[in-house]
């Protein structure tokens, strides 16, 4: 839900910036505004997304979802979470960033934006940024199914578990 409200809100400052720019829906948008518009949502969400979460898990030990939920992160250990650690937990195939609505509000809107470039190198970092939203999921899964705490990858390599929140 959290996630659907950022997009939401990217998407109408997007569009709303297309209505700036053709002075009101008056004058047709150039190609560059629209590609402008994509970017901004593609590149935007996930970005503010990341912070958000990222500086929850520094400050609180826990992203929005896990304070609904009551749970917050803890290290294996017992030593406090490091900057390192939540950049790790972050980006280590997390589902939270690499899921099937961050493909679909970011990476599709992207789509565009990286069609008109076709420059293999692009393409090739665009589906294998695609692949892992598809991916992540299901490697969260597998690797929770297959630990005895219930701990998926990114829980895994940087030595958290889930406890309750006090």
């Amino acid at each position: 839900m959290i996630f659907a409200a950022l997009a939401m809100i990217m998407f109408v400052l997007s569009f709303g910036l297309l209505l700036l720019f053709t002075d009101a829906a008056t004058n047709d948008p150039s190609d560059a505004q629209i590609y402008a518009i994509f970017a901004i949502i593609g590149i935007g969400t996930p970005s503010i997304w990341s912070a958000m979460n990222l500086l929850l898990l520094r400050w609180r030990r826990q992203t929005g979802g896990q304070y609904v939920a009551g749970v917050r992160l803890a290290r294996e250990d017992g030593a406090p979470l490091s900057t390192r650690d939540t950049a790790a937990w972050w980006f280590c195939l997390n589902p939270l960033l690499f899921s099937w609505p961050m493909a679909a509000v970011a990476l599709f809107p992207l789509a565009g934006v990286v069609s008109i470039t076709l420059d293999r190198a692009t393409i090739a970092v665009f589906g294998g940024l695609l692949l892992l939203c598809f991916a992540a999921p299901f490697a969260a899964l597998a690797a929770a199914l297959l630990d005895p705490y219930n701990r998926a990858l990114h829980d895994r390599v940087v030595g958290t578990v889930v406890v309750p929140a006090e």
